[in-house]
């Protein structure tokens, strides 16, 4: 109830809070204008990643190789000619020719199991210690050792026994009395040569050709027998180095020369 004068009275705590109710609101107000008006806040440029556009891979050069991987690196001679079991005491190498434009260690195999000895034994197979190949049948250059070389076994090419029990029989597939082994083929063999005359100490004049041991044309005309020999002599007198980088221009002989 009201009592006399009390028209003029407020109730009690309104007037109080009347001011901080207009603060509260226009705060509210404020930060409404202000959320309103903001600007988007947006990074800078360099911080959002782009991607680049696709490189356009055109067809690969026909002379250009590819690198090698480590996994197609070349493995040394020494390690691919390396028999299995305890070497024979060799004394010589023996050169040959298949006679045929093509060849391979399998075709060898096959035709020489079909063979017998003196006595009436089959062979055991491919009579060779080693195959190089010419690119029929073989890589061109190939050079493959046989069961032979890896039990390290008498051969069975040379017609003489002396020469299959010692002698180191090497083919090449090819026909030599027409046509010469190809530049791969003697690469590869002044490289086996080389390495099986250093190896197991064979000297140059050891190195044969089929025909010096029996009445045959083995291993061909073509094959240059002599240079090979020659060759091999000049790098096993200088100790495996080209003789021309040691030998002076003096008339020394080259032994002599290569002692001083």
């Amino acid at each position: 109830m009201w009592g006399r004068g009390d028209e003029h009275r407020r109730p009690v705590g309104i007037g109080r809070d009347r001011p901080w109710a207009w603060r509260r609101t226009l705060l509210l107000l404020g930060w409404i204008v202000v959320g309103c008006t903001r600007p988007n806040v947006v990074p800078p440029t360099a911080s959002i990643p782009r991607l680049l556009p696709p490189v356009p891979v055109g067809p690969l050069e026909p002379n250009v190789t590819a690198a090698p991987s480590f996994d197609s690196q070349a493995i040394p001679d020494a390690v691919l000619w390396k028999p299995k079991a305890a070497p024979r005491q060799w004394q010589s190498l023996v050169l040959h020719h298949t006679a045929t434009t093509v060849g391979s260690v399998e075709t060898i195999h096959e035709t020489h199991l079909k063979k017998k000895d003196t006595q009436g034994n089959p062979w055991l197979g491919i009579g060779y210690h080693f195959v190089i190949g010419n690119g029929q049948g073989m890589a061109d250059g190939e050079v493959e050792p046989t069961f032979r070389w890896r039990q390290q076994l008498h051969g069975a090419h040379a017609g003489v026994g002396t020469y299959n029990q010692t002698g180191i029989g090497i083919v090449l597939v090819g026909n030599f009395e027409k046509t010469p082994p190809t530049k791969s083929q003697l690469q590869a063999v002044r490289r086996l040569v080389q390495h099986l005359s250093q190896t197991y100490a064979i000297p140059s004049e050891k190195i044969l050709g089929h025909g010096d041991i029996k009445a045959t044309a083995c291993p061909g005309r073509y094959f240059p027998l002599a240079d090979l020999k020659a060759s091999v002599a000049a790098r096993n007198d200088s100790g495996g180095f080209p003789l021309a980088r040691f030998v002076p221009v003096t008339g020394t002989p080259r032994k002599e020369a290569l002692r001083k």
